[in-house]
């Protein structure tokens, strides 16, 4: 089953359609996509270069540890992914995501055959013109 959405109760500030808010929905669409199919480049593309990741095994991580666990298979996880985003909305320079992300995780990744629930709080940032996760918070909530 491919990646679902929720966004119906979804609050948006200012709204749904500001370019801001648009731009970063549609970057992390993107990383998503590119942390799944494991594609290095476009990860790197759409993250800062000093991103920190309050990571959901319970450490700060940076770029360069993402980026070694990803391609070890300590990252990985199936396509059926279902997401609930509850808040997008811009702060100064920034677009904050809140929601609930519900993951299955496989290969080396911890939980691996579970499923994973968690609640995430990305903060997303222009650089250059280029739309990139900048912090993320994620701790696991439930797994089954």
């Amino acid at each position: 089953m491919p990646h679902k959405q929720h966004t119906s109760d979804t609050v948006y500030e200012p709204s749904a359609n500001d370019p801001r808010v648009v731009a970063a929905l549609a970057a992390r669409m993107h990383l998503g996509e590119a942390m799944l199919a494991v594609n290095i480049a476009a990860v790197e593309t759409l993250m800062a270069p000093d991103i920190l990741v309050n990571a959901p095994i319970n450490r700060v991580a940076d770029r360069d540890s993402i980026i070694r666990r990803l391609k070890a298979n300590q990252i990985s996880y199936e396509l059926e992914t279902e997401e609930t985003i509850d808040f997008v909305g811009v702060r100064g320079d920034v677009v904050v995501i809140m929601g609930e992300e519900v993951l299955h995780p496989s290969k080396d990744a911890p939980y691996a055959g579970k499923t994973e629930y968690r609640r995430s709080t990305d903060v997303w940032k222009p650089f250059d013109g280029v739309w990139k996760l900048w912090i993320r918070q994620a701790t696991i909530t439930k797994i089954e």
